[in-house]
Formats: C-alpha cells, structure tokens, sequence
C-alpha cells in the first residue's frame, strides 16, 4: 500500500486566493448634515453672559490675577449678525431665541461640563427639542460657554493658562504688549427630531488676533469700559468664524 504525501500548496497559490476573496472594510461614517426646506425657521439662542475676562499672567505666581468685567455688548444680536449670512443664502429664517430656564439650568452640563467633539450629553437633546417645539423652530444655532481645557480645545488648548478660563478673554504678560484673545466659546448646530436634539455642527472658537491699537490703561487691574469696547468688533468677528466652521452642514432641502 502506497503512502500518500499530504499536497503541499504554493504560498504564492494561498496568496492569489486571497488576491480575489472580497474584502469588506467597516461603512464610513458620512459627516452628520442637515437640509432644511427653504423658509425653514432656524432658532438662535444665546447662552452667553455679556463679559470679558482677564488674565494677567506673571512669571511670579503671586503676581497673576484674573478680573471679569460686565459688559454692555448686545450678544444676541452678534450672534444674528455671525450667521446671517449663512442662513441668508440657504434662504432660511432666523428667529432670535429666548434660552428659557430649563435649558439655562443646564447651561453648566450642555456646555461647560460637556465634551461636545463626543456629541451631546444624552440630557441636552430633549431640552432642545422641547425648546424649538415650543418656539416653532425647525432647528437651533446655540451660543454657550467653554472652558480652557482638553473636552473642549482639545490639542489647542493653552497650557500655560488656567483650565478653569472661559467665554471671551485676553490675556496680558509683564509687558505692555498687545493682549491675546481668546474665545474659549461653543457655538453648536442642532438639528430636531421629535422629540430628540442632535448635534450636527460645532465651531470651538480658539485663539484669536491681537487687541488692535492696544494702549495699556493706567490701572492694569480697572480697564475702563470705553476701552473695553474696543474688543466687541474683534470678538464679533472670532464669531463669525466660528459660524462659517458650524454652519457648514447646513443645507437647502432639494
């Protein structure tokens, strides 16, 4: 009785059979979008408070300070004015928003406590559900606080500086050069199903340019709101940006 030797296949064999086996790589998430009809009713909604921080930073500790000063800038209306446009070419209507106390409770866990890169936290949705139901809103562009740290900046986040800044801030140095800006701001696109919010878009504001024609005042601790002024066209403009980066994924319904 003969013995049989076991077949031996090629390995350049093995490897063209698997040259021809299908492969099936994971579906691609497609980028989140909405298209809304045109005259759609798209709710703006401000939850930030009108103020200015500053912080001085000293290469002695005990030497920095922080100050937040009341300003009389009218926030709504720059956010109207940062989306507009935007909103002007899809042919949708912008509908000036009150925030309402439910959503301004949880103002601290839809914003500053949340990681909005990840989505929204699971107790945000309903709230901005109920909200555009109850204002006739086909979906929501919502301005709120951020913070100065990784759920938020992620890798732009500044180091250097406290985690706990947030909202519009500059920051001075032991010089009397010009002041950095920062708009440590969340701007979020929101879209509406039933009786669920989802988050479609999301502008982090980020560092901006110099204070332009800065003169240091004579108290760097009491910056008169004359000279405080002087920052509502440069923080209106950060806006703007974040506007064009949120809004992207706003479309006209075909």
């Amino acid at each position: 009785m003969s013995r049989r030797t076991p077949t031996r296949y090629p390995a350049a064999f093995c490897v063209a059979l698997l040259g021809v086996l299908p492969v099936r790589l994971p579906a691609a998430h497609p980028p989140p979008s909405l298209a809304l009809p045109a005259g759609a009713r798209v709710g703006l909604v401000n939850l930030l408070d009108p103020e200015v921080t500053h912080f001085h930073a000293s290469r002695q500790i005990e030497n920095s300070f922080l100050k937040t000063y009341t300003v009389s800038w009218p926030v709504s209306a720059m956010l109207l004015t940062a989306v507009k446009d935007r909103l002007g070419e899809l042919g949708l209507t912008a509908v000036p928003v009150a925030a309402g106390d439910a959503l301004r409770r949880a103002r601290e866990s839809c914003f500053l406590d949340a990681s909005l890169a990840k989505g929204l936290p699971k107790e945000c949705g309903p709230l901005y559900a109920q909200l555009a139901a109850s204002q006739g809103v086909n979906a929501l562009i919502v301005l709120g606080p951020g913070r100065n740290d990784s759920a938020h900046a992620g890798g732009t986040r500044h180091k250097e500086l406290p985690e706990y800044l947030r909202g519009w801030c500059f920051v001075t140095g032991g010089t009397d050069a010009a002041p950095v800006l920062l708009d440590m701001t969340e701007l979020v696109l929101i879209g509406v199903s039933g009786s669920q919010g989802q988050l479609i878009g999301r502008g982090w504001g980020g560092d901006g340019k110099s204070w332009v024609d800065y003169r240091a005042p004579p108290d760097l601790k009491a910056f008169p709101a004359q000279q405080l002024d002087q920052l509502q066209p440069l923080y209106g403009a950060m806006l703007k940006q974040q506007a064009d980066t949120a809004l992207v994924p706003l479309q006209l319904a075909h």
